[in-house]
């Protein structure tokens, strides 16, 4: 039994060790000049392998509670360790190898791959992919030659041009397709398997980036440029209906939200969205940040007038001076409409308003949602090749015997935390292994 695999990030090395260890002949067919380029960034390069707690999957979580159930927690968690990398328990479930580097993970799969004798061809593109009439597959597309990488002044190397590419053809007894979605492209995963799958009749769910920043009008944002904060936020459609909501860090940028709370909601944005902020925890601290419904704005009013009464003879501006930085302070101070120079003596008589309409900005900080950022910046894809065509207990078409499908190129996205990489190592475990 000879086994075709088409994609070598995570999935694709998972199905290739579990095929290997399962007695059969496997080749990688890995488009990028090296196999597990995405999974040596993923949790900036700490390695969120998989995680402990509640599974997590907006996107497929049907289909993906499935192949969880036949490839559990306890069995990922073994095949780590049995690969030789040690996990760490952090928070939120998350696990990462105990050395905290993802090249850690990296190094001891393709170990493991090469001591059970796989056969990984990197720059290889496949283009086309067909059932042959006596039965097998045949994978057609290039290899790729490309120039020695050139050295730079700053110690970097630049990648070498691509030279020529020659065609090929790979045959396999079964295949599986584990070549991604269509976010991070500069980390290998285009989009191109999906045509792949479909030309099999496999139907594709349209797809668009999750896990990126969120846009939104510059002008009110360039000040606040760089600046982090601990948020609870909540998307809006156009009619005021929360689509979603997270808590965490926010980043913001010149041009949007960004910091894994706002990155969590992208996958949810439609055309008149809004994205509102609740800063209490960041501006008041944590207790601050407890109350909730009617009772949030009313206690922050009462922290700010509190606040006030100590800072006699300054002014507004001074008023959260030490709690906030100055660019947050003034970008929360003119969203509710007042000015830094207010003095704080004057407001109840002059502004009796004022610390009630810094409390509702506090509490509520809103901003009309754009767009998100494009699959260049995304690090998951939601849609892709609809999983009603899978056996989640193989990964086997229902359409095709022998074909099979792992990882992200499936309708299957989860939240940040390592639920996607759990997911890719789950399918690709269960579609290697079967025969």
């Amino acid at each position: 039994m000879h086994t075709l695999i088409i994609g070598g990030g995570a999935a694709g090395m998972a199905a290739a060790i579990a095929a290997a260890r399962a007695g059969q002949a496997v080749t990688v067919l890995e488009r990028g000049r090296r196999p597990l380029k995405k999974l040596g960034v993923t949790g900036n390069g700490r390695g969120n392998l998989l995680n402990a707690g509640a599974p997590d999957y907006p996107g497929g979580a049907d289909f993906a509670a499935q192949v969880l159930a036949c490839m559990p927690y306890e069995r990922l968690a073994a095949f780590w360790e049995e690969l030789g990398v040690p996990l760490r328990l952090e928070e939120e479930g998350r696990m990462y190898p105990a050395s905290l580097l993802a090249s850690t993970a990296v190094d001891a799969l393709l170990l493991a791959a090469r001591r059970l004798g796989v056969d990984i061809i990197p720059n290889a593109r496949v283009t086309a992919l067909d059932r042959l009439p006596g039965g097998g597959f045949e994978a057609q597309g290039t290899v790729c030659r490309y120039l020695p990488d050139v050295s730079k002044k700053s110690g970097k190397t630049r990648p070498g041009a691509l030279a020529e590419e020659t065609p090929a053809h790979w045959r396999g007894d079964r295949v599986i397709v584990a070549a991604g979605g269509a976010a991070a492209p500069s980390h290998g995963t285009d989009g191109s398997a999906y045509g792949l799958l479909t030309a099999f009749g496999h139907r594709l769910i349209p797809v668009r980036p999750a896990l990126c920043a969120l846009l939104a009008d510059p002008r009110p944002l360039r000040a606040l440029a760089g600046q982090r904060a601990r948020a609870s936020l909540r998307l809006l459609d156009a009619q005021g209906v929360c689509l979603a909501q997270s808590r965490g860090e926010a980043l913001f940028a010149q041009d949007g939200i960004s910091g894994i709370a706002a990155m969590q909601l992208a996958r949810w944005w439609r055309p008149g969205c809004s994205l509102h902020m609740d800063l209490r925890e960041a501006v008041l601290g944590p207790r601050a940040a407890q109350a909730s419904g009617p009772e949030a704005q009313a206690e922050a009013e009462r922290l700010l007038r509190l606040r006030a009464k100590s800072r006699d003879g300054c002014t507004l501006g001074e008023l959260l001076t030490g709690a906030a930085p100055r660019a947050l302070n003034d970008a929360l101070l003119h969203a509710a409409g007042l000015q830094p120079d207010w003095p704080l003596a004057a407001l109840s008589a002059d502004q009796p308003h004022a610390m009630r309409a810094l409390a509702r900005t506090l509490t509520d900080y809103g901003m009309p949602v754009t767009g998100t950022r494009d699959f260049d910046a995304a690090q998951v894809t939601v849609g892709g090749v609809a999983t009603d065509g899978f056996d989640p207990a193989t990964l086997q078409s229902r359409l095709c015997p022998g074909l099979y499908a792992a990882g992200e190129v499936l309708d299957v996205d989860g939240a940040c935390g390592g639920f996607n990489l759990m997911f890719a190592t789950a399918s690709g475990l269960l579609a290697g292994g079967t025969k």
